[in-house]
């Protein structure tokens, strides 16, 4: 059994995730104590109850501890199993944390895993946006010889969600990936997109048109950028921007909110891209923690 202490460093979910990610992969037992002990709602919260019981499902695992604010969590994982693994998330927690675990774990399957999530933000403080793992993560991973799509079937915002989101996710075995040039930027994109009751203040067209003029005014590069105006349950906003390279992409992204103008939601989002590409990295500071655990699994010559 490895102990973990949760409260390590920053002490977030993070922790948690990863470790059953790794657990459920290695077939290593982990037991977690002060989960999330410093934060302002410590122990598990309902994204992370959700996280757990994906991981149970997709591994089998006998799981003591899985309960609202609990502050520790013991697994052990057996076999990882292909099929349908269906999420609900009955808050605004965020899809894309609650996919992290699964994303790792579920490439070593032995057949393709098909994840239903229904419920929760697609976009929201903190976590990474569906968009971003769809059009930055996955084409990173993809380099690695890994296998997958996400496709976001309906938006959600805070506070009350409603996301729809389908992802597959192949077997494949990994391998490392060297990154130290990431060649000149061919094209930027993005996508902007706001809840169809915000469509008669051109919500999505105003966060796109900020966030274009300060990327073409740095770059001299056109930038498309999509206008969505999704059905949804409640008003909400966000912007995601992606920088294709000759050898990489890089994201950036941003959340509408109360009493914040569209057009500032675009001009950060689009600041955010500008200091990306001016630090020179072959990836954004976000895909920089995302790929560790890849990265990790992947052998030093080949395959897992």
């Amino acid at each position: 059994m490895i102990e973990i202490d949760g409260n390590y460093l920053e002490g977030g979910g993070q922790i948690l995730r990863t470790s059953l990610a790794l657990s459920a992969v290695t077939g290593k037992h982990v037991h977690i104590t002060n989960i999330r002990k410093g934060r302002k709602n410590p122990g598990l919260q309902v994204q992370h109850l959700e996280a757990v019981n994906s991981m149970k499902t997709l591994c089998n695992a006998d799981v003591s501890g899985a309960s609202l604010h609990s502050t520790e969590l013991t697994f052990i994982p057996h076999a990882i199993s292909s099929g349908r693994v269906e999420i609900k998330i009955p808050t605004a927690g965020s899809t894309g944390l609650v996919l992290q675990s699964i994303m790792i774990a579920a490439v070593h399957a032995e057949k393709k895993v098909s994840i239903d999530i229904k419920g929760g933000a697609t976009n929201g403080k903190w976590a990474m946006p569906m968009n971003y793992a769809k059009h930055v993560l996955l084409p990173l991973l993809e380099k690695m010889g890994y296998d997958a799509k996400i496709d976001i079937m309906k938006y959600g915002y805070y506070p009350r969600g409603g996301a729809e989101v389908k992802v597959e996710i192949n077997p494949a075995k990994l391998a490392p990936i060297e990154l130290v040039e990431r060649g000149d930027v061919a094209s930027i994109e993005g996508i902007s997109h706001a809840s169809e009751m915000l469509k008669d203040k051109s919500v999505a067209e105003r966060q796109a048109k900020s966030a274009a003029e300060i990327i073409e005014k740095y770059t001299g590069i056109k930038t498309k950028i999509n206008i969505l105006y999704p059905d949804t349950l409640n008003p909400g906003s966000a912007i995601e921007l992606f920088a294709k390279t000759e050898k990489s992409v890089l994201g950036s992204d941003n959340l509408g909110e109360i009493r914040k103008k569209a057009e500032d939601v675009g001009k950060e989002a689009a600041q955010k891209l500008v200091e990306e590409i001016k630090s020179g990295a072959c990836v954004d500071e976000h895909a920089a923690d995302q790929l560790l655990p890849y990265m990790a699994l992947a052998a030093e010559k080949g395959p897992v």
